[in-house]
C-alpha cells in the first residue's frame, strides 16, 4: 500500500481538499495528516488542525485509508481522543488508523503556548501508555474504567462502536516507544532513517509483541525528477539524508529496500505536495514496481 501526507501547512483548505481528490483519483491507497497546533518549530507558519480535517476526509473519500502520523498523546484528554477516533471510524469504517506518539522536547513550546501540559522524560512515555490503554478499551469494550496517574475514568460508555475499530499505530524510534508499539498497538511507523535502521527497529517491535501480529509502515520525503540528475537539481541545497531523490525507477528501487526490511505501507511526503504531478507519478510509475513478496515481516491489511 502506498499513501501520501497532505498539503496541510496552509490557511487555504482548498489546497488540502484538492490534494485529497488528486490522491484518490490517482489510485493511491491512503492519505495522512500530521497532528500539530503549529508546524514543529515554526509557529509563524499556518497549519490546518488534524482531527477536524480528518473527519471531513472520512466523509468525502470512498476507498482510501486515512490516518494520523502521528497524533500527539498529550494534546487532548485520552477519552476525548478515543471518542473522536470512534466517531471518525464510524464515518469511515475499516479505513482509519490512529498513529499515536508522545512527541519530544521539540514539542514543549507548542504545548505550553496552548496551555496544554507537557510531560518530560519517562513521564511522557507513561502518559503515552495511558492514552493507548484508554483508546484500546474505548474502541473494543462497552465502557472504560481506568484510574492511574494521568486519567481517572469511571464506567465511561463507549459510543459509537465502529466495526472494525480504527487501528492504533505507534510512531517514534526510541526503545521505549518501540516497546509501547509492540505491547499495545496494532502497528508501528518508522519515519526516515535507513532500511537497516528500520529492520532493526521493526525486529524490536516484534520482540516486544511476543508473537502478536504487527503492521509495519515507513514514512519519508521524496523528490522526483525525470532523471536522477533532474531530481538532484530539484533537491538543491536540502539535506540529502532527509530525502529519497531520483527518477521514478530509482525511487522505487530505494523504497524496495524498506519493503525487504518489512514495510508494507508507505507514507510519502513531498516538499511541494500541493502541486500536481508527484502523487500521480508515485501511483503510476513507482507503486507498480514495488514487490511485497520479498519479505516475511509484518504487514498491513490490503
Amino acid at each position: 500500500m502506498v499513501g501520501v501526507s497532505l498539503p496541510q501547512f496552509t490557511e487555504d483548505p482548498q489546497k488540502l481538499f484538492d490534494g485529497v481528490k488528486r490522491a484518490e483519483a490517482s489510485g493511491l491507497d491512503s492519505v495522512w495528516l500530521f497532528d500539530h497546533l503549529w508546524p514543529l518549530g515554526r509557529k509563524d507558519r499556518p497549519i490546518l488542525e488534524c482531527w477536524s480535517t480528518l473527519a471531513w476526509m472520512a466523509a468525502t473519500t470512498e476507498h482510501m485509508h486515512i490516518g494520523t502520523l502521528v497524533t500527539r498523546s498529550s494534546l487532548r484528554h485520552p477519552l476525548v481522543l478515543a471518542k473522536m477516533a470512534a466517531t471518525v471510524g464510524a464515518i469511515a469504517p475499516g479505513r482509519v488508523t490512529v498513529g499515536i506518539g508522545s512527541g519530544d522536547e521539540a514539542s514543549r513550546a507548542e504545548n505550553e503556548a496552548f496551555g496544554i501540559p507537557y510531560y518530560a522524560a519517562d513521564e511522557r512515555i507513561d502518559q503515552l501508555v495511558s492514552t493507548v490503554k484508554v483508546m484500546r478499551h474505548y474502541l473494543n469494550d462497552p465502557s472504560v474504567t481506568l484510574n492511574e496517574d494521568f486519567v481517572h475514568i469511571e464506567a465511561a460508555p463507549a459510543s459509537p462502536r465502529p466495526v472494525p475499530p480504527p487501528h492504533i499505530g505507534g510512531g517514534g524510534r526510541s526503545e521505549q516507544v518501540l516497546e509501547v508499539a509492540g505491547a499495545d498497538a496494532d502497528g508501528w511507523n518508522g519515519w526516515g532513517g535507513t532500511p537497516e535502521n528500520f529492520a532493526a527497529d521493526a525486529q524490536l517491535v516484534l520482540d516486544y509483541a511476543g508473537g502478536r501480529p504487527i503492521e509495519f509502515s515507513w514514512g519519508g520525503q521524496v523528490i522526483f525528477g525525470d532523471t536522477d540528475r533532474a531530481a538532484a537539481d530539484r533537491l538543491g541545497s536540502r539535506n540529502p539524508k532527509q530525502f529519497i531523490a531520483g527518477a521514478p525507477e530509482t525511487v522505487a528501487a530505494k523504497l524496495q529496500r524498506f519493503v525487504d526490511a518489512g514495510a508494507r505501507h508507505f507514507v510519502i511526503g513531498f516538499p511541494d505536495a500541493g502541486s500536481p504531478g508527484d502523487y500521480e507519478t508515485l501511483a503510476e510509475k513507482v507503486a507498480p514496481l514495488l514487490d511485497p513478496g520479498t519479505s516475511t515481516a509484518g504487514r498491513l491489511p490490503g
